[in-house]
């Protein structure tokens, strides 16, 4: 999961909006069905 903080950084989104995100939640399917995975502290 720590992959999913690596892929946008401040630099990356307007001023203010890694303030204002704090959790990104994807549901995602896996052979064994469906699971929600949640990435804190995406935008660092």
């Amino acid at each position: 999961m720590s992959y999913g903080r690596e892929i946008l950084s401040r630099d990356d989104v307007m001023e203010g909006v890694a303030e204002m995100v704090d959790e990104v939640q994807v549901e995602a399917t896996f052979p064994d069905g469906t699971k929600l995975v949640t990435v804190h502290t995406p935008i660092v």
